[in-house]
Formats: C-alpha cells, structure tokens, sequence
C-alpha cells in the first residue's frame, strides 16, 4: 500500500471495510429465504394403476361430510397436469365403480389403500352376493388440491354428476371428494385413500 501513498493506519481501515463486505455478502446469502421445492407432478396420471378390463358401474363411499370442499381453496403445483390427471382419474371412478359392482375384490385391492380396501370389502361382504348395477350417467371431476404429507402426495378431486341404480329409476344426484395419494418416491401409483360426502 506504500506504493500507493498509503499509510498502514489507511491499509488496516481498508482491509476491515473488505472484511466487512465479504461477511455482509456471505450473512446475506445464507440467510436469505429459500423458495420451497414443488413435487415433481408432471405426467402424473401415467402412475394410476390399470386393473383388467371391467363390465358394470357402480357407486360407492363412505366418509365424514367435507363442508370444505364446497369453496376450496386451490393449492396445486405450477407442473402438474390437471387436464391429464382429470381426465385419469374420471377412468379410475368408472373402473372402480364397476369393480366394486362386480365385487371383484383383486381389482378394487390395487386401486386403494389397504384402509380404504378394507371399508369397501366390508360393503361388498353385507350384501352377500346380491347382484346390482349402476350406471354413471354423467361425471364431473375437478382437482381441488395436491399436497405432500407424510411422505406421500395427496390429491383431492371433486366428482359429481348422476348415477341410476335401477334399471327403471331415475338419475339420482351424487357429489363426492375422493383423496387419492401415491409415495413421493414413487414406488406405486395414485391409489384412493379416502372418500368423503360434499354436504
């Protein structure tokens, strides 16, 4: 620095001032907020499960009233293909109606959880062979949200529409949320977890 004119009081005052910088740039870098990771969701509906071909509709669930599906509040990832997974998971509802109208127990197994397997066997158990069908007249399906949770992801979707569970009845009215979750490790497909009765 004496080569520049500089004394060593000014070189010491110098070399705080870029002390105080270097520490001020690392302090701030470190300490900024960090933009949360969104799931990796695209091409989702790739992951449902595909059981055999099914012959008959049918509607089922059980579940607690969800009075908050009525006016939900979106939370769904910038990447993820609603239009795909819509269309997906309106497949999935008609193949699992069927199958729980045929009672086919193995079919309606790779669909769900082993929770919501166990609710639907019982179902199928109380009606002791009896024959029915329904026919899903009409269907509607949005996607209210995806999150992750306990280390899965969890999407809601909203079905709703008519269902005849007569041959010479009249479309009743029906209005449903389904959870349905995968691993985020992705070691299985979209399966249902839950349904719920929109009040």
């Amino acid at each position: 620095m004496s080569h520049f004119g500089m004394g060593g009081d000014m070189a010491g005052i110098l070399m705080l001032v870029i002390g105080g910088v270097i520490v001020f740039a690392l302090v701030r870098r470190f300490m900024a907020p960090r933009q949360p990771q969104q799931p990796a969701m695209a091409g989702g509906p790739a992951n449902w499960q595909q059981p055999a071909q099914y012959e008959a509709q049918q509607a089922y669930g059980s579940g607690a009233p969800a009075d908050a599906a009525a006016n939900p509040v979106a939370n769904i990832p910038a990447d993820f293909d609603v239009e795909g997974f819509t269309r997906q998971a309106k497949v999935n509802f008609i193949r699992l109606q069927a199958a729980n109208d045929a009672g086919n127990l193995q079919d309606i197994r790779e669909f769900t959880s082993p929770e919501m397997f166990a609710e639907i066997k019982l179902d199928i158990d109380d009606r002791r062979g009896a024959a029915q069908k329904t026919d899903v007249v009409s269907l509607d399906a949005q996607v209210l949200e995806v999150v992750e949770e306990s280390g899965r992801y969890v999407t809601s979707v909203r079905f709703n529409g008519l269902l005849r569970e007569a041959a010479n009845s009249a479309p009743a009215p029906f209005d449903e949320v389904w959870h349905l979750s995968k691993p985020v490790d992705g070691n299985r497909g979209w399966v249902l977890s839950g349904i719920q009765q929109v009040a």
